[in-house]
């Protein structure tokens, strides 16, 4: 008896060893699976935090790139724009004078490879064509400014040279049409003198000149002008008396062309704006060295 006591006490013991024994390693299987779950929920939420980082990432590149695209210009292009509290208040541009399309930025695509022409060259009717309308070397881009803010209001506008290389600034002579009245604006010579065009016969776009007597003239042997004995030889002129002489307005500063003034702009009213750039070949410094050089130039609307 007490042998079989003593062996049901060993079972018994052993049995309480194997319970022991199975229940740790029931805690430890537990352990496992809730470590295994947890690890398996942190990495779902890892993986859903990347996938919105990523989201996130996505769309910021997405939105500069397309901050980058309204504000990018091609090498050479013409850009107008209206500042934004003009904008916020009623003021659009359009190419076209029903302005079906209400814009705040238009664009001009650049005129490439060309090369010096005259002023008796450019089209007559070039303010009378809407939008983009270069010829083979004469850019033209015509354009409408509409007052939609329900006030009469005052605006400024300002014609600048956004990029220039080799020089080619220095032969660039611009017309500007405003409702119909132009001026010519281009750099000043080496002297400070206005550049001025020589020729025996009366220059075109005369009758549209804001200031007709500034812009164009006859001088005389008594009173030559800025002519130079250069540009007598060049144009072997046997006299003075009897030439006409067309003189620019020089830009206003290395980088701006012109500045003007808008006032009383009623509501519903439209300005009509006409730009034509082109390197002209009777300027001085038209010459070989400024072949392949680009200007860039931009228009911007303010109070």
């Amino acid at each position: 008896m007490r042998k079989g006591k003593r062996f049901l006490d060993k079972k018994g013991k052993e049995g309480k060893i194997k319970r022991s024994l199975l229940s740790r390693v029931d805690l430890l299987n537990r352990f496992k699976h809730w470590y295994m779950g947890g690890i398996s929920v942190f990495r779902s939420l890892f993986r859903v935090h990347a996938a919105k980082q990523t989201i996130a990432i996505i769309l910021f590149i997405l939105s500069v790139a397309f901050i980058m695209a309204a504000f990018y210009t091609n090498s050479g292009e013409f850009v107008v724009k209206v500042d934004r509290k003009m904008a916020r208040d009623g003021f659009y541009l359009s190419e076209i004078p029903n302005f079906d399309e209400r814009l705040i930025t238009l664009r001009a695509d650049a005129l490439v490879d060309a090369t010096n022409v005259s002023i008796y060259n450019i089209d007559e009717d070039v303010m009378d064509v809407d939008g983009e309308h270069h010829s083979a070397d004469v850019f033209a881009y015509t354009f409408y400014v509409k007052n939609l803010t329900g006030e009469t209001k005052d605006y400024r506008y300002t014609l600048f040279i956004r990029n220039k290389t080799q020089g080619v600034e220095e032969a660039a002579w611009i017309m500007l049409f405003h409702n119909g009245r132009q001026e010519i604006f281009a750099k000043a010579n080496k002297e400070g003198h206005p550049e001025c065009q020589y020729s025996e016969f009366e220059f075109p776009f005369q009758e549209y000149a804001l200031h007709p007597e500034a812009q164009q003239s006859m001088i005389s042997n008594r009173n030559p002008g800025y002519i130079t004995q250069e540009v007598i030889d060049y144009h072997d002129f046997d006299s003075l008396d009897g030439i006409y002489q067309l003189k620019t307005v020089p830009f206003a500063s290395e980088k701006t062309v012109c500045t003007g003034l808008r006032p009383d702009f009623e509501h519903d009213g439209m300005d009509k704006f006409t730009v034509v750039i082109w390197l002209e070949g009777e300027d001085p410094e038209c010459v070989d060295a400024i072949i392949g050089g680009e200007i860039e130039l931009a228009m911007s609307f303010t109070y």
